[in-house]
């Protein structure tokens, strides 16, 4: 969506060879924006691997240049400025982060305008819950609430093909929806979609994290939220070598 991943994930994209040289950093044209740059920005937006999520904002910064109103590029530029901003506040320059957070308001205003798309509104509406766990009082309730907003639109977006979907992307989208409306204060709505995960994901560690979380003594510890399993498809490694295996033919 924008938008997911925790230990399997880290030890298999911390370990990506670093790309080097410019054109190494274009996008093939059979990879999507998605797959090209996925785990290199995850790696520093889960793992704080900084390194490897500049490379991945290179790409991105590579692509928009070339490509400058596409929405896709837009909203992982949009992870970028976020991931920003949780640095900024991390390192307490509020400067900064206001700078970057006006960077975000232009951004996101391009990138939501035109027919809703599922993949900018998780990675927009995941971006926003993610930096609201660390952003100043004045903007914390209203970034939960836009981005509960955008990602509780996306079962609709993908109408019936959501409940074929495995069990990482509705568990982690309910599970974001769940946190936000915790931190909101929206106890009742938080309590539907726990109960909506424990149902539709029984057997799966989304139950386990929804019956966990009932108890709200627990859901209060979380300093932020995290993704808690990582999806195979779209990974680079394998989507490049099938690329280059076609391409040898």
């Amino acid at each position: 969506m924008i938008l997911c991943m925790l230990r399997a994930c880290l030890s298999i994209l911390l370990a990506l060879p670093l790309l080097h040289g410019a054109d190494e950093l274009a996008k093939p044209d059979k990879i999507t924006l998605h797959t090209w740059v996925r785990e290199d920005l995850f790696a520093g937006w889960i793992a704080n691997d900084t390194t490897t999520f500049e490379r991945g904002a290179t790409k991105v910064d590579r692509y928009l240049a070339d490509h400058p109103d596409d929405r896709n590029g837009l909203a992982w530029k949009y992870l970028v400025v976020s991931y920003r901003m949780i640095q900024a506040r991390t390192k307490g320059d509020n400067d900064a982060y206001g700078k970057q957070l006006a960077a975000a308001k232009g951004l996101k205003t391009r990138i939501l305008a035109g027919e809703a798309r599922d993949a900018l509104n998780i990675i927009v509406g995941s971006s926003l819950i993610r930096t609201a766990d660390v952003a100043p009082d004045q903007d914390r309730a209203s970034m939960y609430r836009e981005g509960r907003d955008l990602l509780a639109k996306v079962p609709e977006i993908q109408g019936k093909a959501f409940d074929t979907l495995p069990p990482h992307m509705r568990g982690e989208l309910w599970a974001q929806l769940a946190y936000a409306a915790d931190r909101l204060g929206e106890t009742a709505e938080r309590d539907r979609v726990l109960q909506l995960m424990q149902s539709q994901l029984a057997g799966t560690q989304y139950e386990s994290r929804a019956r966990l979380w009932q108890k709200p003594e627990n859901l209060a510890k979380e300093k932020g939220y995290a993704c808690i399993s990582c999806h195979e498809p779209g990974r680079l490694a394998p989507a490049l070598a099938r690329v280059n295996a076609t391409t040898a033919k």
